[in-house]
């Protein structure tokens, strides 16, 4: 049996007998998200006795195995083979910036998003930052949706609190904000509120021209998350120009 099919067996079983099924709240209907539905523990559970065999593997077996596991089009699956690349992630370079680009393809889901920008590409960011801004760029003109919910989620959490990308997140932010996919504008909104907390003032200012120019609440609206009070208040009480709206609408 291959090492492939031996993590999906192990990922069968954890589910316990439960066949993949469509669905999620968390998805909307067309997105054909289909998962066991097993719990985070237990899934990491499942992969856990293979890890010191992944460790092992050369890169290049990394990426094919990633690429089995996310082309399963199931979503423990495609968490598995992130994984795969997360553990071997001090080994990539830009030279398979190609081959995890082709890996996105195979996306079904915001949160296969969420945990390769996590595991994945804020680390490469840390240590290839040129290229891996040039890979991010170009995924904000993508078609594929998750390729750019990826190109501002890459910039959540400690890279957004370090202030270092400002610019970046801002032009990003710019190109996406009217984006007509609601959780590519959900990743947008995340990443200024994180940005928020490494360069308040500029971050702060961007996020009350967008309610100017009428962006979109899911966006303006997720950015202000963590603000209370009067600075809150300030921010809700701006309204949009209508001519800026039109503007944006056309």
């Amino acid at each position: 049996m291959t090492l492939a099919r031996e993590i999906e067996a192990a990922i069968a079983a954890a589910a316990g007998g439960r066949e993949p099924a469509a669905g999620s709240i968390f998805n909307k209907p067309g997105d054909q998200y289909v998962a066991y539905g097993i719990k985070t523990p237990d899934l990491r559970r499942a992969w856990k006795p293979f890890r010191a065999r992944l460790r092992e593997l050369p890169v290049a077996k990394r990426l094919d195995l990633a690429a089995r596991l996310l082309g399963a089009g199931i979503g423990e699956l495609g968490h598995a083979g992130i994984h795969v690349l997360a553990l071997g992630r001090d080994d990539l370079t830009p030279r398979h910036f190609r081959a995890l680009d082709r890996l996105l393809d195979d996306f079904r889901g915001w949160s296969h998003v969420d945990d390769f920008c996590d595991t994945v590409l804020q680390p490469l960011l840390a240590r290839y930052p040129a290229e891996t801004l040039a890979l991010l760029e170009g995924w904000t003109r993508s078609p594929n949706r998750w390729k750019r919910r990826s190109s501002v989620v890459a910039f959540t959490r400690k890279v957004g609190e370090s202030g270092r990308h400002t610019d970046t997140v801002l032009a990003f932010s710019e190109r996406l904000a009217w984006d007509p996919e609601d959780l590519v504008r959900k990743g947008v909104g995340w990443a200024l509120k994180d940005n928020l907390r490494g360069d308040r003032e500029r971050v702060l200012a961007y996020v009350k021209d967008l309610r100017r120019r009428g962006a979109p609440a899911t966006v303006t609206l997720y950015a202000i998350r963590d603000l209370k009070g009067a600075e809150r208040d300030a921010v809700l009480a701006i309204k949009p120009s209508r001519s800026d709206a039109r503007t944006n609408r056309s």
